[in-house]
């Protein structure tokens, strides 16, 4: 079975999620007033509850395929 996604889709989505991530950083810094190491605190608590369902997902799929 073929891939249907292609490289040059992947290369856009990695530049779209960075241009989005460094206008984020610059809403918070400048225009909310957050510290740098706030705004990285921030992101790695919203990084942990944005991947922690799907790591439940991944590990609940997977317990089953043990038998």
């Amino acid at each position: 079975m073929q891939s249907k996604t292609d490289f040059v889709s992947i290369v856009v989505a990695v530049c779209v999620a960075a241009y989005a991530a460094i206008m984020l950083a610059y809403l918070a810094q400048y225009d909310l007033g957050l510290s740098t190491a706030q705004t990285r605190h921030l992101s790695v608590l919203a990084a942990l509850v944005l991947a922690l369902p799907i790591v439940v997902d991944f590990l609940r799929a997977g317990s089953g395929n043990t038998s």
